[in-house]
């Protein structure tokens, strides 16, 4: 059937509107704005990504030593390895990445990276210009860490695009997520794809994916399809030795957490460990009723002030019901110290509304 005129100027109209759009987009990306518009290929999600991850290579006299514990650990592993698996959990050498933040050549990335006794750090832009750089702060808890470029000639001639940042609070499992690193080679681009596995793991700072993620990897961007850093890759094997990289577990510090810390790390100001809010309260995890039932209450802590006692079934936490207590520690988890939160509590045949002011932990 052959289209009609009204069909055809429909068409047109639709073609005009298409050719406008991309030409706006093309334009903000050319003068350095951030588009809203979503990237439409998987080229101009690479191509955002390409303008703020850089490359680091870090000289040092002498790496960061492992925990006690963790060299215990590591030693009974290395007993059961070949001498090939051994080298597994050394770091090795080579570029590192991070994200360059803002025109001024700050850098944010794995504190991992720059950790033990350094003796030169030496940034090598997107635009492969290499400078040397200063640690500016660092957040050893959230495994960041904020590098200062400092050009010798007093200028950056970067070609910069301010990275996005996705909202920490929609994030759900199972979206489609991708790294981005500059190693070896750091004047190319390394992607690799995977899922959010988890959102709230280390007291809800972090998130968990599935994508491939090794040494070179760390401090580069985890980001979604929309082009946006979702979490920079951290790294877990000088906490836990037995997972070491490519093991299917990777962890980001979370969008969120990181543009929270950001002012401080650019004064300076390093970020001491997060302290994990705390209610008090220990639970029957064998308990096959909905909710969290409540074997002891800790004194003075929050849940003491609070009201709760023990064979109390808390059914709610700030409106969400439980599921379990696993569930309860997930939720407290994602607050902080000094929340006011809102709990439904079973007591008997009746139900009690409870408030309390989320503290930190009480020691004995």
């Amino acid at each position: 059937m052959s289209s009609t005129p009204m069909s055809k100027w429909k068409q047109a109209l639709q073609l005009t509107s298409s050719l406008l759009v991309l030409a706006l987009q093309r334009s903000a990306i050319a003068l350095g704005v951030s588009p809203a518009l979503k990237p439409a290929t998987m080229k101009e999600i690479l191509e955002r990504a390409e303008l703020w991850t850089v490359a680091l290579q870090v000289e040092r006299e002498k790496d960061v030593p492992l925990p006690r514990n963790a060299l215990e650990r590591m030693a009974a592993a290395q007993r059961r390895l070949s001498k090939e698996a051994r080298a597994y959990y050394k770091r090795p050498d080579g570029y590192v990445s991070g994200v360059l933040l803002d025109d001024q050549g700050d850098v944010v990335t794995s504190f991992y990276n720059i950790a033990g006794e350094i003796k030169s750090i030496r940034v090598t832009l997107p635009g492969g210009e290499t400078y040397p750089a200063k640690v500016v702060a660092k957040s050893p808890a959230d495994d960041i860490a904020l590098v200062r470029v400092e050009p010798t000639d007093g200028r950056l001639p970067l070609h910069f695009r301010e990275p996005l940042w996705a909202d920490s609070s929609a994030l759900r499992p199972g979206q489609i997520t991708l790294v981005a690193g500059r190693s070896p080679d750091p004047g190319r681009l390394t992607v690799t794809r995977g899922i959010l596995s988890a959102v709230g793991r280390n007291g809800g700072r972090a998130i968990q994916t599935d994508a491939e993620l090794n040494y070179g990897n760390s401090g580069g961007p985890i980001f979604d399809l929309d082009g946006r850093i979702v979490a920079i890759a951290g790294f877990v094997g000088h906490t836990q030795v037995q997972w070491g990289f490519n093991s299917g577990i990777g962890f980001g510090t979370s969008a969120s957490v990181i543009q929270e810390m950001l002012p401080r790390l650019k004064r300076g100001e390093d970020v001491e460990a997060f302290q994990p809010p705390f209610l008090g309260v220990q639970c029957d995890r064998g308990s096959p009723e909905k909710g969290a039932k409540v074997d002891k209450v800790t004194p003075g802590s929050a849940a003491e002030r609070a009201g709760i006692q023990p064979n109390d079934v808390i059914l709610e936490f700030n409106g969400t019901k439980l599921l379990n207590f696993d569930h309860l520690r997930r939720l407290i988890f994602s607050r902080k110290v000094n929340d006011a939160v809102k709990m439904k509590v079973r007591r008997g045949e009746g139900t009690l509304d409870l408030e309390a002011s989320l503290g930190m932990m009480v020691l004995p």
